[in-house]
């Protein structure tokens, strides 16, 4: 009977995580916000490992807010938009930080920590509706 409820649990947890429901989550104290706030009806992860963001290139309707999990087991990233001069702090393993984008426009970013290793990124913001 245990096995049973054993299996049962992980099929579905694996259907969860599959279909997508269950989202890459941290505890609030790790959180990192940068404060700016909006409309935001959808959130977006962005991934940090393997010195890279995944996606590295991502499409968002205005009022959108990119969330940054870092995902890494030993070191930290950041992210930096030097166009406006802003960013993150450095996080650490399983820490996130967000930033909801209320203005269409491209915003390139990196990783200050490792630019020598082209870890960079790009959100582009389309008005709503506008989205491919």
């Amino acid at each position: 009977m245990q096995h049973r409820l054993l299996t049962l649990g992980a099929t579905v947890l694996t259907t969860l995580l599959m279909g997508g429901v269950v989202q890459a989550g941290t505890d609030e104290s790790n959180d990192v916000d940068d404060g700016q706030t909006g409309g935001s009806s959808q959130t977006v992860e962005v991934e940090m490992f393997d010195y890279a963001y995944h996606p590295a290139e991502l499409e968002v309707e205005v009022g959108t807010t990119v969330r940054w999990v870092s995902e890494e087991k030993r070191t930290s990233h950041d992210i930096y938009f030097p166009d406006e001069d802003i960013g993150s702090p450095r996080l650490f393993p399983e820490e996130s930080w967000e930033r909801t984008f209320d203005e269409a426009g491209t915003y390139e970013y990196y990783c200050q920590p490792h630019e020598n290793r082209n870890m960079q990124g790009v959100i582009r913001v389309v008005e709503v509706g506008d989205k491919e």
